[in-house]
């Protein structure tokens, strides 16, 4: 078996069957390759470490360098791993222990004091992180409710805007220039986040104080961030949402604590417990997470890898 970087396989094409069993991703090279290009958290590295056997891709990590704030104010770079996988019939041979570690020496190389990674804690491969020595940091809180009727209008959206990078960026850095983690972001960020996540205009609504990012399908709304300075203007784009629904407000992940009052004062169910957690690996000596971030570490949805 060896351990090759994505730039450097000969052909990709064996990651189509590995990342669609795993994660029902559709691997397109020359989409892929557009995103490594404009994706500052993969442009400067390897992308991914691939195992190969008998000219095979049997395995797979993909690897990110990621920008946080810390409580100095500092911004420091920390690994990313996403899209773990072994294919079907390699498992439990070491394949995807051989890639982690691989991946872990690329970041110690960096210089990298920590690495990341989401996964749900019913996973099988929740025990293996933590076999090496990943443990887990946050939860997402989640809400939800169901609309059986059109409520009646509470705010006029004449100030209402689409998809603006400036006012967006301008209220994301006011909204967390007081917390740490992934929270380092400027308008090729907000650029990217576009065209890799595919959001469209019409859905983004642009206040003075607040924004919220959404989709919307035939079951309702789910919220991917909302980001507001006060309580104010948080209860003003709900309620622009619930009036726009037509069944239910979904918000997975919900880590400001202000918002989470607002959903709780509105009615809505308040999951505690996630499926989904973030996990977190030390990677030198004497590297403490709290001091370096203290308990004020935020992302969003959209920061999600």
């Amino acid at each position: 078996m060896k351990i090759i970087p994505y730039r450097d396989l000969e052909s990709k094409d064996g990651l189509l069957p590995l990342l669609d069993h795993a994660f029902k991703w559709v691997f397109n090279q020359s989409q892929s390759d557009d995103f490594v290009k404009i994706d500052p958290r993969l442009k400067n590295g390897p992308v991914s470490f691939c195992a190969v056997e008998d000219g095979r891709i049997i395995g797979h990590v993909g690897v990110m360098d990621l920008a946080t704030r810390t409580l100095d104010r500092s911004i420091e770079y920390v690994g990313g791993l996403y899209g773990v996988a072994t294919l079907p019939g390699y498992t439990r041979k070491g394949v995807c222990t051989t890639l982690m570690n691989k991946a872990h020496e690329y970041f110690r190389n960096k210089r990298y004091r920590f690495s990341f990674l989401f996964t749900g804690q019913a996973l099988v491969a929740h025990a293996l992180y933590e076999k090496l020595g990943y443990v887990d940091l946050i939860e997402y809180p989640s809400v939800y409710k169901v609309f059986h009727d059109k409520k009646a209008k509470h705010y006029p959206e004449e100030n209402i805007v689409g998809f603006d990078p400036e006012r967006i960026l301008a209220i994301y850095n006011e909204f967390s220039k007081e917390k740490t983690g992934f929270v380092v972001r400027d308008r090729a960020y907000i650029k990217m986040l576009k065209k890799t996540e595919g959001i469209k205009p019409k859905q983004c609504i642009v206040d003075e104080e607040g924004y919220v990012i959404f989709r919307e399908d035939k079951t309702g709304i789910w919220i991917r961030e909302l980001v507001a300075l006060n309580a104010e203007q948080m209860h003003k784009l709900v309620d622009i949402l619930e009036n726009r629904t037509r069944g239910a407000v979904y918000d997975r992940a919900v880590l400001d604590a202000r918002l989470l009052e607002v959903y709780r004062s509105r009615g809505y169910m308040v999951q505690n417990r996630s499926w989904g957690v973030m996990m977190f690996k030390p990677l030198t000596s004497g590297a403490s997470f709290k001091k370096t971030y203290g308990d004020r570490f935020y992302l969003s949805r959209l920061d999600a890898f």
